[in-house]
């Protein structure tokens, strides 16, 4: 028999003692991931260092996942809490799950993922306690065989970002996705943005930049290691991130870059591409809702074309246009919008869906 879905209350969730706070707080947002949940825990659990908390936020899983959390919450209640909620999507789930968290230190990790080296938490931990850092950077691979990384961080190992040098971090989360990963960081819990509430109607699709924007922006100082600690797992079709369609891809575009202007103005230290990269950031994420506009469906209520012209025509598509950082297919693309070639724009989605097939 299924378990009855439980709706989130923070008063009876939040039990904080000041004699016992972990220094971690993990936190995994949970749905429909039986197959790979336990394996996720049990790196968790392989740590060498066991200061640490983990608060499992069940989505309301349609599959085994509800059952697979409670049995660890039951057989190690010191260390697991289980939070079942109605679904509400990945990034509700994320922050739901940090809120509920009591650690000095938070980490976010996705329920189908693996930490790939026992010694991650002890190693960050070492970090932080010797630079007094808030946030911690490091690695991740999509093939734990080969060790290919995920993300080229054109950083060094043990480089430090503090004041003028924060601007590089700006930099980097707006040029690439480098650092739009969560999972690819720890973070003092003093830098979340605890006030803010997400309330646009439609699901937060960008969860990862969105909850990294404010983290950066906060953050006094930054220390990256070289350490591939995490294992990205691409095989999770039903996982919580894997779903999502390309009209709420571009509303959530919208918000994140709504926030972007906002932060961006409590950034003191600024290079002199830090703006221009805000805007080219704004035109890239444009240009990738255009090339998935294959993926509208008929019952989506708004034709291809239609779509199209709405993102050729997003007023802040038309004041950010530069072909300025950005690559060959979007520049192609960008340039298609701009001038309104609605049909060539159409066709050059088609084709990047057979190519991608193949």
């Amino acid at each position: 028999m299924r378990k009855r879905v439980l709706f989130l209350n923070f008063k009876e969730v939040i039990k904080m003692s000041s004699s016992n706070i972990p220094f971690f707080s993990v936190v995994i947002p949970v749905y429909n991931s039986e197959t790979y949940l336990e394996d996720c825990i049990k790196s968790i659990f392989a740590q060498s260092c066991q200061d640490f908390e983990i608060v499992l936020v069940d989505d309301e899983s349609k599959d085994r996942s509800p059952e697979i959390c409670d049995n660890w919450a039951r057989e190690y209640p010191e260390k697991v809490r289980v939070i079942h909620q109605k679904n509400t999507g990945v990034y509700i789930a994320k922050r739901n799950g940090i809120k509920a968290s009591n650690g000095r230190y938070i980490y976010v990790i996705d329920n189908d993922d693996l930490i790939t080296s026992s010694e991650a938490f002890a190693k960050v931990k070492e970090v932080i306690e010797k630079e007094h850092c808030d946030l911690v950077v490091f690695n991740a691979t999509d093939n734990i065989e080969t060790g290919h990384l995920l993300c080229n961080i054109p950083f060094k190992n043990m480089e430090v970002f503090e004041g003028k040098r924060l601007s590089l971090i700006y930099d980097e989360y707006l040029r690439t996705k480098n650092l739009h990963h969560i999972w690819m960081m720890m973070f003092n819990r003093e830098i979340f943005d605890w006030e803010y509430e997400y309330k646009e109607k439609q699901r937060m699709l960008r969860d990862g930049p969105f909850l990294i924007l404010p983290i950066i922006t906060n953050a006094k100082k930054v220390v990256y290691m070289q350490d591939t600690f995490y294992y990205w797992r691409v095989q999770n079709q039903n996982s919580a991130s894997k779903h999502y369609d390309v009209l709420n891809f571009y509303k959530s575009v919208k918000c994140l870059h709504n926030r972007i202007a906002v932060c961006s103005k409590k950034w003191m230290f600024k290079s002199k591409n830090t703006n221009e990269l805000i805007k080219s950031n704004y035109v890239t994420d444009i240009c990738i809702s255009a090339i998935k506009v294959r993926s509208i469906a008929e019952e989506a209520g708004i034709s291809r074309i239609k779509f199209i012209k709405m993102l050729s025509n997003d007023e802040m598509f038309r004041k950010s246009y530069s072909l300025k950082n950005l690559g060959g297919q979007k520049k192609l693309v960008a340039f298609l919008l701009y001038h309104k070639q609605y049909f060539l724009v159409n066709a050059l989605s088609s084709v990047a869906g057979l190519i991608k097939r193949r």
